[in-house]
């Protein structure tokens, strides 16, 4: 996969857009089942045509721009994990364009002249609820009706689970609930972190802490006890995470290790949430009991 990051006004490098492609449009935060729809139906397109499998995404997320007096956005998947989802599905090329104060003045005339047909795009792909240009005035109609001889589109409806529609948002809010299995599920794999690990302990009865420095960039679940798998050099381990702590936007986990005995200071480490125990609140004797039941230690 080729990767191309575009910044407004400049002049898009000669390398894009010279092969016909089917291009997916969207900001994918999470790359959740929802956006795996409109994905495939892009590169199916391009299967079918011949043409290329692209996508364009944006970054930072356009809520950092239009309202930086609110906090900044934190990620399902910062934009390094995203690129690789992105590989893993087959994406031939990846647009990525920096998200502006002058890109978002851009009409939707201009879009579509700059970034689809300028890219030699010949089918769009994107979701029913996708919006472009000057305040979001571009929609699909609009898109479907300035394309009409140039290029076809194609608009992925919504798409559900449980008659609840499946959105970047609505994992986001799961997150917010301690709901990391239902998030999961929206995903359609277990909701990740990455960090460093910046500390170990020494080994107790099978077990070993670690304090794992997470990219600043990644949205963390609400706060709480959480049982979570740990991946360390190809290795999987069982994990409890017992502590979260967030110093302005640097977060760390403290999270005991089940028959780890391998020397994990300074190695990098994969952080799988899957399921909520409780919280930090809980009535010790509860707490004790559980730990007793579940052979854990604190």
């Amino acid at each position: 996969m080729e990767t191309i990051h575009i910044e407004h006004p400049n002049q898009i490098p000669t390398t894009a857009g010279s092969t016909p492609c089917v291009l997916a449009l969207g900001f994918f935060d999470g790359v959740h089942i929802g956006h795996r729809g409109i994905l495939e139906a892009a590169r199916s397109a391009a299967r079918k045509k011949g043409y290329q499998f692209n996508v364009m995404t944006f970054y930072p997320h356009p809520k950092d721009i239009l309202f930086p007096e609110r906090e900044p956005m934190t990620y399902l998947t910062p934009l390094p994990v995203k690129e690789e989802r992105f590989q893993e599905i087959g994406v031939d090329q990846l647009f990525i364009v920096k998200f502006t104060p002058e890109f978002a003045k851009l009409s939707p005339e201009d879009f579509i002249e700059h970034y689809i047909v300028n890219l030699h795009c010949k089918h769009v792909v994107a979701g029913f609820d996708y919006h472009y240009g000057h305040k979001g005035k571009g929609n699909m109609k609009t898109l479907t009706e300035a394309g009409y001889g140039k290029f076809e589109v194609t608009t992925v409806q919504k798409i559900e689970q449980q008659a609840e529609k499946i959105s970047s948002t609505a994992v986001r809010e799961l997150l917010a609930a301690g709901k990391v299995e239902k998030a999961s599920d929206l995903l359609g794999q277990s909701y990740e972190v990455r960090g460093k690990v910046k500390q170990n302990s020494l080994f107790y009865k099978n077990h070993q802490f670690i304090k794992v420095d997470i990219n600043q960039d990644y949205r963390l679940p609400k706060l709480g006890v959480y049982r979570v798998e740990a991946e360390i050099e190809g290795r999987s381990y069982e994990g409890i995470c017992h502590q979260m702590t967030v110093i302005g936007r640097q977060s760390f986990l403290l999270i005991q290790l089940k028959e780890c005995f391998a020397d994990t200071y300074g190695k990098k480490v994969n952080i799988k949430w899957l399921k909520y125990m409780f919280g930090k609140q809980k009535e010790t004797a509860e707490v004790n009991d559980y730990i007793q039941r579940e052979d854990m230690v604190i």
